[in-house]
C-alpha cells in the first residue's frame, strides 16, 4: 500500500467527510489516492479560501476542517487561514506537500520552509520524512488540533514520502502519541469553591463569555449561574456565538465595538467570571483599568492564558463546561448575598434605548446597516448560521444581530482577516447542508475572495451572501475620520465593479435592492429555494459604527452616537453613573 493511500484510508476512519484544498505537484500522489475515497474534495480557487472553507466545517463541527495544499505557494498561500484558526481556537489540519527529500534545502521549484513559517501560529508542525510514520503523524495532527484548546496543526510531506510503499496496512502503528492529547486538567476543589464565595459575596456580578464557552458546550450552565446570581452575561466577539440572545440576563457582545450595555455592565461590575476567553485588549482595554475595582475569576483550559493579559484573584485551568458545574454545586452550598434585581433590568433599559435611538433616528432616505442587519435576522430561522467578513458590516452584525442557538455566529475576531465570511460560509454549508448559511460580508472584504462564488456553485453548496456595498474600506475610512482629521487616502472604492454581474459571472444570481422589503423579498426567495444568491445593498460610506471604544482607552472613554447620550439621560438613569 502506497503511504498516501494509507493516510486516506486513516482520513476515513477517523471520520474525514470532506477536504477543501488545490493539488499541485507536490501532492498530487495524495490527490491520486483521494480517487477512490468516499471523502469529497472541494477545489477552491485559492488556497486562502480552502483554510477558511475549512475552518467553517470545523466551527459547526467541533471536529478539524482539512485543508490541501501543493508545496510552495501553495503552501504558504494557506498562512493566513492557518493564523486565523490560531488566533481564534478553531480546529483545523493543513496537510501541504513538499519537494522531494533528495532535493530539500536546495531551493529547489517551489520549495518554503512551510513547517518553520506556521510554527508559531500552531499547536503542531511536522515534515514527514519517513513513510511509515505518515499515518500516525496525521493522526496525532488530527487529534492535537481538538484536545485542550482546540487549534490548527500541520503536517508537510514530500511527494516521495506520499509514494512509497509502506507494506501491511495492519501492522502499521497508528496511535496517538501521549503528548497530543493531554487530559483535561482537574484543579483543586478549594479553587472552586473560592470562585463561588467570591461570586456568593458579591453585589453585581458579571459573566464573560469568550470562544471556549462553544466549544465546550458551555452555554447552559453559564446562564443557570447568571440566574441563580441575577447577573449580566456578555461575551467577547469569538464568544458571541455561545450565547442564547433572547435570554433575560444577556446583553451581547463587550468591547471596542461591544453593545453600550454590556460595557457598562463590565464597568459597574464588582465581580467578574470569565470563562474560556484571553482577555484580549479588544474585549476588556487596558487590563490595568479593567483589573481595578473588582474580583476576577478567570478559567480557561489553557494555563497561558491565566495571568496573561490580567492577574485574577482567581485562576482555574479547567474544561469550561466542568468549571462552571463545579461552581454551580458550590453555589448551592452557600448563603448567597441578596442581588440588587433592577441592575441588570436597567442594563436592559439601556440597550432597548439605544435600539430604539438607532432605528428612530434613521431618516429612511437611505439604507442603513443596522436595519439591513434587523431585517436579516427578521427573515432567518433561529438555526440559521451566519458568517461575516471584516469591517463595518461585522461590527454591526455583532451589535444587532442576535444569536438564538449557540454555534450559529462565525466570525473573523482575533485576526480580522478581510474575506473570511463567503468561504467560511461555503464550509459551514458543507457541514450543514439542511440548515440556511448566510453571509454578511462588505463590498471590501466581498472582494477578496468572490471567487469562492464559482466553487459555491459548482459544489452546489448554496450560500447566501448580502454585501453592505459603501463602495469603500469602511472601517479604514472611520478611523481617518475620527483619527486623522478626514485624510482620506485609499479607502474610496472608485472602481465601478457591478457586484451584481460579477455574481452572475461565477453562477450565482445577483440582485440590487432598494429597500428593506426587497432585501426580504430576496431572502425568503433564497431561504425558501435553498439556493445561492448574492444581495447587493447600498450603503452610505459616511456611516459610523458606534459604540466605539478608541483604541487603548478604557471602556468608559467610549464614543457614542451623535445624540445618544442626551435621549439615554431624558429616558433613563445609568447604573454606573
Amino acid at each position: 500500500m502506497k503511504a498516501s493511500d494509507a493516510l486516506v484510508k486513516k482520513m476515513e476512519e477517523l471520520g474525514v467527510e470532506i477536504v477543501f484544498g488545490i493539488p499541485g505537484g507536490a501532492n498530487l500522489p495524495l490527490y491520486d489516492s483521494l480517487y477512490d475515497s468516499d471523502i469529497r474534495s472541494v477545489l477552491v480557487k485559492h488556497e486562502q479560501q480552502a483554510a477558511h472553507a475549512a475552518e467553517g466545517y470545523a466551527r459547526v463541527k467541533k471536529r478539524p476542517g482539512i485543508a490541501l495544499a501543493t508545496s510552495g505557494p501553495g503552501a504558504t498561500n494557506l498562512i493566513t487561514g492557518i493564523v486565523n484558526a490560531s488566533m481564534d481556537s478553531a480546529p483545523l489540519v493543513a496537510i501541504t506537500g513538499q519537494v522531494v527529500r533528495s532535493f530539500m534545502g536546495t531551493d529547489a521549484f517551489q520549495e518554503a520552509d512551510i513547517v518553520g513559517m506556521v510554527l508559531p501560529h500552531v499547536k503542531y508542525a511536522s515534515t514527514v520524512l519517513e513513510s511509515s510514520r505518515l499515518v500516525k503523524e496525521f493522526v496525532n495532527a488530527y487529534r492535537c488540533a481538538i484536545s485542550g484548546r482546540p487549534g490548527p496543526t500541520l503536517i508537510d510531506i514530500p511527494r516521495d514520502v506520499q509514494q512509497e510503499d509502506i507494506g501491511d496496512y495492519e501492522r502499521l502503528d497508528d496511535s496517538v502519541e501521549e503528548r497530543f492529547i493531554k487530559p483535561a486538567p482537574q484543579p483543586d476543589d478549594s479553587q472552586f469553591r473560592r470562585a463561588a464565595e467570591l461570586l456568593a459575596a458579591a453585589q453585581r456580578v458579571c459573566i464573560l463569555l469568550g470562544g471556549g464557552v462553544y466549544f465546550s458546550d458551555a452555554t447552559r450552565e453559564a446562564l443557570k449561574i447568571s440566574e441563580l446570581l441575577n447577573a449580566a452575561v456578555i461575551a467577547t466577539t469569538p464568544g458571541k456565538t455561545a450565547l442564547i440572545e433572547d435570554h433575560p440576563n444577556v446583553l451581547g457582545v463587550v468591547g471596542m465595538h461591544g453593545r453600550f450595555e454590556a460595557n457598562l455592565a463590565v464597568i459597574d461590575a464588582d465581580a467578574m467570571l470569565c470563562v474560556g476567553t484571553r482577555l484580549s485588549d479588544r474585549a476588556i482595554g487596558p487590563p490595568t483599568e479593567f483589573r481595578k475595582g473588582r474580583k476576577i475569576i478567570h478559567i480557561d483550559i489553557d494555563g497561558s492564558e491565566i495571568g496573561k493579559n490580567v492577574v485574577p484573584d482567581v485562576g482555574i485551568i479547567c474544561d469550561a463546561k466542568v468549571a462552571l458545574m463545579k461552581i454551580l454545586e458550590n453555589l448551592s452550598a452557600l448563603d448567597i448575598k441578596p442581588k440588587d434585581p433592577g441592575w441588570v433590568l436597567g442594563l436592559k433599559e439601556i440597550g432597548r434605548s439605544f435600539d430604539d435611538y438607532m432605528f428612530n433616528q434613521a431618516d429612511g432616505s437611505r439604507l442603513s446597516s443596522w436595519k439591513v442587519v434587523k431585517a436579516i435576522r427578521d427573515e432567518l430561522p433561529r438555526s440559521a448560521i451566519v458568517t461575516t467578513g471584516v469591517g463595518q458590516h461585522q461590527m454591526w452584525s455583532q451589535l444587532f444581530f442576535k444569536v438564538l442557538e449557540p454555534g450559529t455566529f462565525i466570525t473573523s475576531a482575533g485576526l480580522g482577516t478581510m474575506g473570511f465570511g463567503l468561504p467560511a460560509a461555503m464550509g459551514a454549508k458543507a457541514a450543514a447542508p439542511d440548515r440556511v448559511v448566510l453571509n454578511m460580508d462588505g463590498d471590501g472584504s466581498f472582494l477578496m475572495t468572490c471567487q469562492t462564488l464559482g466553487t459555491i456553485n459548482e459544489y452546489d453548496l448554496p450560500v447566501i451572501t448580502v454585501i453592505f456595498d459603501n463602495r469603500s474600506l469602511g472601517m479604514v475610512r472611520q478611523w481617518q475620520d475620527l483619527f486623522y482629521k478626514k485624510r482620506f487616502k485609499d479607502v474610496d472604492i472608485e472602481d465601478r465593479t457591478n457586484l451584481v454581474k460579477l455574481s452572475e459571472a461565477f453562477g450565482v444570481e445577483g440582485v440590487f435592492v432598494e429597500s428593506y422589503e426587497e432585501l426580504k423579498t430576496a431572502l425568503r426567495r433564497a431561504i425558501r429555494n435553498n439556493e445561492a444568491l448574492v444581495i447587493d445593498v447600498p450603503i452610505d460610506k459616511d456611516e459610523k459604527v458606534f459604540p466605539m471604544v478608541p483604541p487603548g482607552k478604557w471602556l468608559a472613554d467610549v464614543i457614542l452616537p451623535p445624540g445618544f447620550s442626551t435621549y439615554v439621560e431624558e429616558k433613563t438613569t445609568s447604573p454606573a453613573k
